[in-house]
């Protein structure tokens, strides 16, 4: 698992979508090509569904409205091509270890690894997000280089700062690889507790150092723990990331249903119903 320009563009920008959205709505509308007089054709029901899983505000949730920002864009985008399917809501483990083997159709939303790659296709990005480090006003670990993923060797730029340090990584979220890269040569303790609260409020009292996740999820996460006066947030990002609906290679269809999925998704954004959920289900980010 695992935006923002800048917040206050993509915010201006979302709400501007609103504005023109109601217009739009207020007019009737003509079918699209996608649709025939009596509506979308279904397409036949393969019997599996699509698997989500719960604690990653605003994007998926069973308490969340829709299931999340993520969870709708999944519903609407297969919708547009007359794909309609049922999302379940269960372990992420146990969700992607059921598409990986076909139990499942698809899951999201996944970051891409290379140790995915070999299991799963990716969709186009669903969303980019823009991750920072999270600390704890007791801490005296500073984050000095953002723009740090991606350069040689794993151990550069800002990446340095994390070294003898404890890092928090949620169970079944995936830890930047160059921070995975020093895990495993025993330069950077994890934690790795059952969900994203519990690594705020470790962070929060200074039981680990570090956070690195996306400003919105985090977001979302301080708000429901009242946490805002206790975590900081380095200015600049650690890195930018996309997240992406997967689709087990091994699923008979796979690379068909991800283009249609892909489809829907461009016509969301075409007809400015990708800015309206972004508008409705984001939280603005610590400054």
């Amino acid at each position: 698992m695992d935006l923002r320009d800048s917040a206050g563009g993509v915010r201006r920008a979302a709400l501007g979508a609103v504005m023109a959205g109601l217009f739009l709505c207020a007019a009737p509308a003509r079918p699209s090509a996608l649709e025939t007089q009596s509506g979308p054709v279904p397409a036949p029901y393969t019997g599996l569904d699509l698997v989500t899983g719960n604690d990653y505000a605003p994007y998926t949730g069973e308490d969340l409205p829709g299931g999340g920002l993520v969870t709708e864009l999944v519903r609407q985008a297969f919708a547009v091509g007359g794909r309609r399917y049922d999302v379940r809501f269960m372990p992420w483990k146990r969700g992607y270890d059921g598409v990986v083997l076909g139990r499942f159709l698809a899951t999201f939303p996944y970051v891409r690894t290379p140790e995915r790659e070999r299991e799963v296709l990716f969709s186009d990005p669903v969303i980019e997000v823009r991750q920072f480090v999270y600390l704890s006003k007791r801490s005296a670990m500073e984050f000095h280089d953002g723009g740090a993923a991606g350069k040689p060797g794993g151990d550069s730029g800002g990446v340095t700062d994390f070294r003898g340090r404890t890092v928090c990584q949620p169970a079944g979220y995936a830890l930047p690889a160059e921070l995975e890269e020093l895990v495993q040569l025993g330069r950077l303790t994890r934690h790795t507790p059952s969900d994203l609260g519990a690594c705020m409020r470790m962070v929060a009292t200074g039981r680990a150092d570090a956070l690195v996740i996306d400003e919105y999820s985090a977001a979302a996460a301080i708000a429901r723990a009242g946490l805002a006066e206790e975590i900081r947030v380095s200015e600049r990002p650690f890195a930018v990331v996309t997240l992406h609906l997967v689709v087990g290679r091994a699923t008979p269809g796979a690379e068909a249903m991800v283009a249609a999925f892909n489809d829907g998704l461009k016509t969301l954004k075409q007809q400015g119903v990708y800015l309206r959920l972004l508008a409705a289900h984001t939280v603005q980010p610590l400054p």
